[in-house]
């Protein structure tokens, strides 16, 4: 039976949490937060040197990624919103152990069923501690610290992701062994990551027991409340569909399209779309993160370049594509996360960012799965050019979008 398990959460958050404690629980969560989300980009650079040894091609490669964001979608329909009965920490600690348990596959992994398995949990893990970690952030900071909310919980989103591609390309390309280095460092450093949030002060005081069934996305009481959610939520998901992109194929079309070979630039490359979403969230002017349509005019300027980059096999001109492109996500993330956080009942706030990166997230599948099937029956240009299109389709959607009455 399906049904909405937040709906009767009568939590109450504790915006001070002993100040001094909060304040250092704050960091604490976030630079966490920042750990678990380099898990989640760490294998990217490491599927060209996957395929070879397990005999897998580009479907196999956006299938990898397909799974993981399927688990991080699963997480946040059964798990993520789960925080608001039982409290933050309970859920940091267990997504904490599923990272350290996809590590562990990771390190074992010697054929595709194993790889599955390891990134499936691995977004698992990732989808319950984004929506948890982003709810426990609010709470810690207090109400009045809204932007700094947003600003810390996209940096350690998009700051993680970024620094996972660079640190594996790095460890690929000059460590001792390429694919299982960098998963023993890794693993060891989620050990204080895990004391970290044992240490954390629950914001979560009038607990539930948990009750477990599959969640239906809640969106915003009120018609105004709820444009204002959705049109965020789909621009979010049309520059999540760039990052997966990036996340899945963009390393092969580095190596077979524009000939770069080595593991550390590649990684580098897909890891600069994430490091300049992360820079334009803290550098953009304010206009452009509370405007509806700065964000999607770089994302489609970056989709077309980048596209231009592949067709013209011109490095220079792709790289040019991401920088606009990653500006484009970054813009997206950050004022949906505001959003989501200022449209949220504090009862239930888990829920409504469960929501919201459930939108994110979706975002990488269907497009991903589908770039993949085609890159295997057409041209590869061809299948980047309809991806593209539909980007730029669901972006223009979302930018034009006809207003509402403005929001008290």
């Amino acid at each position: 039976m399906i049904d909405d398990i937040a709906s009767d959460v009568r939590t109450q958050a504790v915006p001070s949490a002993d100040g001094r404690r909060a304040r250092a629980g704050f960091w604490l969560v976030a630079a966490v937060y920042t750990v678990v989300m380099l898990g989640g980009t760490l294998p990217i650079p490491l599927y060209a040197l996957w395929a070879p040894q397990m005999g897998f091609g580009p479907f196999t490669t956006t299938l990898v990624f397909a799974v993981y964001a399927l688990g991080t979608v699963l997480a946040l329909m059964v798990f993520a919103s789960l925080s608001d009965r039982v409290g933050r920490r309970p859920l940091l600690a267990a997504a904490v152990l599923a990272a350290a348990t996809s590590t562990a596959l990771f390190l074992l992994a010697d054929d595709v069923g194993t790889l599955l398995a390891a990134r499936f949990l691995c977004g698992l893990g990732t989808g319950v501690f984004t929506a948890t970690a982003t709810a426990a952030l609010g709470e810690l900071a207090g109400a009045e610290h809204t932007r700094r909310v947003s600003t810390v919980s996209t940096a350690a989103n998009m700051g993680g992701l970024g620094l996972g591609t660079v640190v594996a390309g790095l460890f690929a390309q000059y460590g001792a062994n390429p694919t299982h280095l960098v998963f023993w460092v890794y693993l060891a450093s989620l050990v204080p990551a895990l004391l970290a949030v044992i240490v954390t002060p629950e914001t979560v005081t009038a607990r539930q027991r948990p009750a477990m069934s599959v969640r239906r996305p809640t969106i915003p009481d009120g018609r105004a409340a709820r444009t204002e959610f959705l049109r965020a939520a789909t621009a979010v998901l049309a520059a999540f569909a760039v990052s997966g992109l990036f996340s899945s194929l963009v390393p092969s079309f580095l190596r077979e399209q524009l000939h770069v070979h080595n593991v550390a630039a590649v990684g580098a490359d897909v890891g600069l779309l994430f490091i300049v979403a992360l820079i334009a969230q803290v550098a953009a002017p304010a206009r452009w993160i509370s405007g509806r349509r700065p964000a999607p005019a770089f994302l489609v300027a970056g989709v077309a370049v980048f596209e231009a980059g592949l067709w013209a096999r011109s490095l220079p001109t792709f790289a040019a594509g991401t920088l606009l492109a990653g500006t484009g996500i970054g813009l997206a993330f950050r004022r949906g996360v505001g959003v989501a956080q200022r449209l949220a009942d504090r009862r239930r706030r888990a829920d409504l960012l469960s929501t919201y990166f459930l939108f994110a997230y979706t975002g990488t599948i269907v497009p991903t799965l589908a770039l993949g099937l085609l890159d295997q029956t057409i041209n590869q240009d061809v299948a980047t050019l309809i991806l593209a299109v539909a980007v730029v389709a669901t972006t223009l959607a979302s930018a034009l979008s006809r207003p509402t009455t403005a929001i008290a």
